[in-house]
């Protein structure tokens, strides 16, 4: 039994993909991307705030600039974690006349090393007891 049909050799995988037999494919070259300059992120430092960049942050924010406006002035830093560092450190760093003597008193009752207690009893992130301690009550401690 005889066959109409005949096999005929592919001359290339070129030939191939234009005579529809196969697939097409490009050259390997051609599917490499470009090549591209590393993309430079802004990742999680842990690094202390510094005296001078808490200034310049309250500085900033009681101008009234925006949340992006202040980042771009701590490149290593997100606008997260100066919100973050704003919000949870600072914001509450004001103290009026009542919550300065209540602290005052916290500190003297418990250890000055017991800042969570202190915050606790006073109302106020740890944080932030300690720095305006340190600030206002450095002499008295």
């Amino acid at each position: 039994m005889g066959s109409d049909f005949e096999a005929k050799p592919i001359a290339s995988s070129t030939a191939a993909a234009s005579s529809g037999y196969g697939l097409a494919t490009a050259p390997v070259a051609d599917l490499d991307p470009p090549p591209q300059q590393p993309v430079v992120k802004k990742g999680r430092t842990n690094t202390p705030w510094t005296a001078k960049e808490e200034q310049t942050l309250k500085q900033m924010r009681d101008a009234g600039n925006s949340w992006s406006e202040i980042a771009k002035t701590f490149p290593h830093r997100t606008e997260g974690s100066v919100k973050k560092h704003w919000y949870k450190d600072m914001h509450y760093a004001e103290f009026g006349e009542d919550e300065s003597a209540a602290l005052l008193a916290a500190i003297k009752e418990y250890d000055a090393n017991k800042w969570k207690v202190i915050g606790t009893k006073v109302g106020k992130p740890a944080k932030a007891c300690e720095s305006y301690a340190k600030e206002h009550f450095g002499g008295k401690l």
